[in-house]
């Protein structure tokens, strides 16, 4: 699984660039992802930015505005807008970002589907592997 979490990492990051989801790069560069295993499971944890979690998972209507430099950084990287408009313009999205809430994309799902194959491919084969040695062991003992 060790190898599989940078990959999934990197997956994630030319999704948003191919998407076109990251203006200035900074979401992209907090990604990061983590091994975790539990006496029945393993797993890869991926996370990152408070920016990339809304970007992921979403933002429930009716809460506090976001910041609006956040957003304004954000237009002038992808040079929607110049001057005085910015600001303006900022504020009113940060506003109906609060006001409507914006859906999720699920991004770390969309970009794993990129390398399921080989996940699965590569954990079946260590599964069966595994199989094949407990079944080894159990035969193995003199039963009487």
């Amino acid at each position: 699984m060790e190898k599989y979490g940078p990959k999934i990492k990197e997956a994630i990051k030319q999704y948003m660039e191919e998407q076109d989801i990251n203006a200035t790069g900074q979401t992209a560069a907090s990604i990061y992802s983590n091994v975790f295993e539990t006496v029945d499971s393993i797993g890869i944890a991926i996370g990152g930015s408070k920016s990339f979690t809304v970007l992921h998972t979403g933002r429930r209507a009716g809460l506090r505005a976001p910041s609006y430099i956040d957003i304004s950084t954000w237009m002038k990287a992808k040079n929607s807008f110049k001057g005085t408009k910015t600001i303006n313009s900022a504020k009113n999205i940060a506003r109906a970002i609060g006001r409507r809430g914006i859906k999720g994309r699920n991004i770390s799902y969309e970009a794993s589907l990129r390398i399921m194959n080989v996940l699965l491919r590569d954990s079946s084969a260590a599964y069966i592997k595994d199989i094949e040695s407990h079944f080894k062991k159990s035969t193995s003992k003199n039963v009487n």
